[in-house]
This record gives C-alpha cells, structure tokens and sequence, in this order.
C-alpha cells in the first residue's frame, strides 16, 4: 500500500517500532485481498477524475433539497462540519511512540502537525496613519507547514493506490509530475532551510483539483453509531469496529434510508474524544470502518458517491483481517477501485445532537475542496442543511461550546 505515509503507519500513528515489527511479520497482500471485487474503472469514460461524484446528478441536488425542506421555511438548521485548521498539537503527533494521549487537540495523522498563521499587518505595522486616505487592514499568512490533509478535508482519488496504477488506471509516476515556475518564490526546502522554489512535484492526473471544480452536493444520511453502540457520551470505544451490519442496525434504529446514491457520514465520537483534555486518544486506536467485501459490494451496489467520518482515515487505520495486518484498505478498495471519494476529520457533533433531538437523521450536503492543483487532497468546510421539527430554531450558531467544559463540542482557537 502506497499513499497517505501508510508505509510508516505503524511505526508513527502510534505503534511502538517493535509492535510494528512484529506485526510486519504478518502483513497481507492488498492485491490478494482486494481480488474479484468491483471497480469502476471506465464506467464515466477512460479520462475520468471524479469517480462516483458523477453520480451527484440534479435528481440527487433534489434530493438534498428535499430533505432540508421537509419541514417548511421555518424548521432549516445549519450546519458547517470543519474543524479548525490552527489548533493546538497532540502529544501522540509530538511523541511518535505513544499510544494514546490526554492532551487536547486536532486529530492529525503524524507527522502532520497543525499550522501556524501569523499577521503580515496589523494595527502595528502602520507608519503613516492618513496613507491610504486613513483607511486600514490587516493580513496574515501561514508559517509553518500547511498539511492538506492537516484538517477536514477530501482525500484525492490518486492519494492511496497499489500496484502501479491510481485510480482508473493512471500511472503511479503520475503522481510525481514536476511543473516548473518562471518566476521563483521564496520558500523552505525539505529540511526547513530557505531556498527558492522554482519546481514542484504533484498530480498530473486524479488529483483533488477536479472534485474541486466539480462540487458535491446531495442528499445524505448521518449513521451515528456512536450514539447507537457507544458510551454515555455518544462515544465508540478505542480500537472499536464499524462493520457493514453496524451501519444498517444503526440506519434502522434511527429509522432512516439510506438509499441508491445517498452521502453516508458516519459519527463515532472520535473527533470529540481527541478535543476532550480528560480523554484517552491517539490514531492508531481510533474507531472507524473495518474492511469485508460485503461492504465493498454494499457501496458499489449503493452507488455511493462519498463517504465521510469523524476520524482521520473514515477507516481504522490498522486492520487485523483473518489474521493478517493491512493499512487503511478500504482507501485501496474505495479510492482507487471504486473511485469513491473521502471526506475525513469532520466535526458531527452538533448535528448529530440535533438529528438525536428530533429523530431526523438526512440532510443536505454540500462541499468543494479548495482548488488546489495537482494535490492529493484539499481542506474542506462542507455545509449540512437539515430539516427540525421544532419550528423556532431556524439557521443555530449558539450550539457550538467547549470541549474543555465536557460539553465534548468544536473547540475555538
């Protein structure tokens, strides 16, 4: 398995060097096991980039629509579902070798850490008040590392592959195409010392720029199996894992459909319990889907276009299957076979509080990645619009508290 640092996953997400080791003995073949089962290579023509987003047609815009309007003008809830991009580090991304952490902080992937901004100008930087004609501003720019992948965002279709094709039969050299620039910026080379930056490597093909110029939008259901299997917080426990049988038992419990073409989000309460300073977290031992083939074939027959979670990979990142150890496959099986897109790290705590409230669990789901060419994945601030019962609610901007309170909600920085 290739993409995403998954070759270093069990060396850095948590895994002590000799677990990894031991484990290594053991470690299966992706080919072997994702052999006989669907793809959809060429099914949208052979220079296809979006995968099963063209399923995401105007009857499935309706769709949404519906589903936010259900209840009328007045019962619509807003929703966004990222999470900060400038938070605080975990010791588990500081200290590679632990295995959890009490600290609070965004949920990262090591060695991906958050990013620093900082102001360019401000209230004092001005030299000459009346320049301007006495009008003001400030702006800023990130210093450090912006990890793509370092806050909610869309995995490209070319970020997990095998073999030595990406999806829909691209070339892995893809991958590292190099795009020169005429005019070189200042910038940091790979061990942090400055340079100019005349050249870049990145995607030619199924890179996340296409899904960016394309949009999502439709109608989605949230499977809230942490509230369903969970603990009194709404929780799953570490390690915990999400099968085929525990996304339909959590949809008929809700009483919701999930139907042909629906977005599947998925909540365990991971992304709360990693912001929570008085909860146990770390990568390696977060819930999340676990592979079988039954729930491969469940999404190519469902024709489902995304699915996203509260947890960094939507899938466990280590998977123990009939005794062998593999990373992340379901990004082999659906990323790159089936061309279904991820959506990671998203915030669902407040909605999922509201669909637990009112007993309406579809939505209306709308998101873009940010267009960054040739990336394998951009950041993301999808948009739910859900429809309430309650009548006097309308568009919620005072649901949203503090982790550190134990109220387990988005954090602010």
């Amino acid at each position: 398995m290739v993409g995403c640092g998954a070759a270093a996953a069990m060396a850095v997400s948590g895994l002590g060097a000799g677990t990894a080791a031991g484990q290594m003995e053991s470690m299966g073949d992706i080919e072997t096991l994702v052999d006989g089962l669907p793809t959809n290579w060429g099914r949208w023509g052979e220079d296809d980039e979006i995968g099963a987003l063209n399923l995401l047609d105007s009857e499935q815009t309706f769709a949404g629509l519906q589903a936010a309007m259900r209840g009328g003008p007045n019962n619509i809830q807003q929703y966004t579902l990222q999470v900060p991009m400038t938070g605080d580090a975990l010791e588990s991304v500081v200290d590679e070798t632990a295995e959890s952490s009490v600290d609070a902080g965004d949920p990262l992937y090591p060695p991906r850490t958050p990013a620093r901004r900082d102001n360019t100008d401000d209230a004092t930087t001005i030299d000459d008040p009346a320049a301007n004609a006495g009008v003001k501003s400030s702006d800023d720019a990130f210093v450090t590392k912006l990890f793509l992948h370092g806050t909610t965002h869309i995995d490209a279709l070319g970020h997990v592959w095998y073999g030595d094709q990406l999806y829909n039969g691209y070339d892995e050299m893809a991958t590292a195409a190099v795009t020169e620039f005429d005019q070189p910026i200042p910038g940091l080379d790979a061990e942090g010392n400055a340079t100019e930056v005349t050249e870049t490597r990145g995607h030619a093909e199924a890179s996340v720029a296409p899904l960016a110029e394309s949009g999502i939008t439709g109608r989605a259901v949230l499977l809230d199996v942490g509230r369903h299997a969970g603990d009194e917080n709404g929780w799953l426990e570490l390690g915990a894992s999400i099968t085929l049988s525990d996304l339909l038992e959590t949809a008929d419990t809700q009483g919701v459909d999930v139907r042909e073409r629906d977005i599947v989000l998925v909540r365990t309460g991971a992304v709360e319990r990693a912001v929570d300073p008085d909860a146990e977290w770390g990568p390696d031992a977060e819930p999340g889907l676990t592979f079988s083939e039954e729930l491969v074939e469940w999404v190519h027959e469902m024709d489902i276009p995304l699915i996203g979670a509260d947890n960094i990979a939507v899938e466990k990142l280590v998977q123990k299957i009939d005794g062998e150890t593999y990373v992340i496959p379901l990004h082999a099986a659906l990323l790159r076979d089936l061309g279904v897109s991820l959506n990671e790290i998203l915030w669902l705590g407040d909605v999922a509080e509201q669909c637990a409230e009112d007993g309406i669990y579809e939505l209306m789901y709308a998101a873009a990645p940010l267009h960054v060419d040739r990336a394998t994945g951009a950041p993301a601030n999808p948009i739910v619009l859900k429809a309430t019962r309650d009548g006097d609610r309308g568009r919620d901007t005072d649901r949203r508290g503090d982790a550190a309170n134990g109220e387990n909600r988005r954090p602010r920085n």
